[in-house]
């Protein structure tokens, strides 16, 4: 669990977080590429791989539900749960891009893709590739095909939360009756 702050306020599960998802994703695409490299998008001083690589960017983030609420009363919390969809640009660079987007792509629309993500995350649905050619800083072209991927993982946040677990009843009798 990782804490929000340390007056018990809040707290979020480590298991579901953006993080993750992204892990997951990446766990699931490096099957169906060979060697390519799987990076993170939008990571300071990290230079692009040279040869043949797949680069993952979070896109969005919608909230598909209303959030909902479950009750521990052993541990006094609650935890909020938000189901989420999160989409990820997905970019293939190299010369066999055009085949390793097409080869994800398939893969996660099958039943082999909802079976092959973790129980937190699970794909929902993909884009059609596109081919967005890059210009390198030497003026050349490099081919780049791009998907985007939607999952959804439901992040939890928990709190703490007081309840009753003992009660007590006094029993009082009119001053009358005495």
């Amino acid at each position: 669990m990782v804490a929000v702050d340390q007056s018990g306020a809040g707290e979020t599960n480590a298991m579901t977080s953006i993080d993750n998802v992204i892990d997951a994703l990446a766990n699931f695409i490096q099957p169906l590429v060979g060697g390519a490299q799987i990076v993170r998008a939008q990571v300071n001083r990290v230079p692009m791989p040279i040869d043949s690589c797949i680069v993952l960017t979070e896109l969005l983030e919608v909230d598909i539900d209303v959030p909902y609420q479950t009750y521990d009363d052993t541990n006094q919390q609650t935890s909020i749960i938000g189901p989420t969809r999160i989409d990820v640009q997905i970019d293939f660079y190299g010369a066999t891009a055009g085949d390793q987007c097409k080869a994800v792509k398939q893969a996660f629309r099958s039943t082999y893709g909802f079976d092959a993500f973790p129980a937190e995350v699970k794909p929902l649905y993909t884009s059609d590739g596109i081919q967005s050619p890059l210009i390198t800083g030497e003026e050349q072209y490099e081919s780049r095909w791009t998907l985007t991927a939607s999952m959804q993982y439901n992040p939890v946040v928990t709190l703490s939360q007081q309840s009753a677990n003992a009660t007590s009843i006094n029993i009082l009798e009119a001053a009358d009756l005495l």
